[in-house]
């Protein structure tokens, strides 16, 4: 197990570095160890206020546009740090894809557009990348699942299924790879603050972002209870990469409950699931 703590002025890789988490973290590892980064979204026009961010903080950015799920996209974002950067020390795989709805509405299509941004990209960049990291005995990989892989309900299964893969892919790895100083970061949040609910067209009624705006008890609870913020999430990814070694981070405190108690008893976790009418869970926004 690697104990080894990242660098100044280290070289990685951001994907779904635009907004929310990826930006977060890529403006974190600029302020605190000055990182030099590829960054990548799927146009460059949404990464240049990233890329102005990290420059301010100390950092270096290169824009490398995509989509991430095309193919051979997510292996030469590890061949273009390398190219700029001379090495590659850290690949975060933070692009994320929902489609939200009942199984029955949706299509085999769909099920497979977010397998290959939620789990096939990651697999594509970190097979890139693991040469280089066994060659090198180092490296860090932190892929950013969610709560929805620990444990699925009614409405967002096509999301879980792929989050529950990343989440499998990434400790199997971790467990496998141990001995070659490669550290597996597997990252769950719950509710997190971020454009990516509007950008998957999810209602307003269930975005956390939009909820936490409002002046009430449920907007209160939300904001302060039972989600954070995307710069609350990238802090704690930082403490876990240099903290050293694989872990698994839970982040909001509804998500650890989630997760302790559907580790704890799942089959009442199970029983609790089944009885949700779908149409309550369901959080697609039919004017999307």
């Amino acid at each position: 197990m690697s104990n080894q703590k990242l660098k100044t002025e280290f070289a990685g890789v951001i994907t779904g570095a635009s907004t929310g988490i990826g930006k977060a973290l890529a403006v974190l590892l600029a302020d605190q160890l000055k990182a030099r980064l590829i960054i990548n979204a799927r146009t460059a026009e949404a990464l240049v206020e990233t890329k102005s961010s990290i420059e301010k903080a100390g950092g270096q950015a290169v824009i490398a546009a995509g989509d991430v799920a095309a193919d051979g996209m997510a292996a030469s974002l590890v061949e273009r740090c390398i190219k700029e950067f001379g090495d590659i020390d850290l690949l975060v795989n933070n692009a994320g894809l929902a489609k939200p709805g009942a199984v029955m509405n949706l299509t085999p299509q769909d099920w497979e557009r977010v397998f290959a941004v939620n789990f096939f990209a990651p697999l594509h960049g970190t097979y890139a990348a693991l040469p280089h990291f066994v060659a090198n005995k180092k490296g860090k990989v932190v892929n950013i699942s969610s709560i929805a892989g620990k444990v699925a309900f009614p409405g967002s299964v096509c999301y879980a299924a792929s989050k529950f893969a990343l989440t499998g892919m990434s400790e199997g790895m971790a467990a496998e790879l141990q001995n070659y100083g490669v550290d597996f970061i597997t990252v769950c949040p719950g509710w997190v603050r971020t454009e990516f609910f509007e950008k998957n067209a999810i209602m307003g009624s269930k975005n956390p972002t939009l909820i936490a705006e409002k002046n009430d008890l449920r907007g209160i609870l939300m904001k302060h209870v039972l989600s954070i913020s995307s710069e609350k999430a990238a802090d704690s990814i930082l403490k876990a990469l240099q903290k050293g070694g694989a872990q698994e981070i839970v982040l909001t405190a509804p998500g650890v409950a989630v997760e302790r108690l559907n580790a704890l008893f799942p089959s009442a976790v199970f029983g609790m699931s089944k009885r949700i009418p779908t149409k309550f869970v369901d959080s697609a926004d039919r004017g999307k």
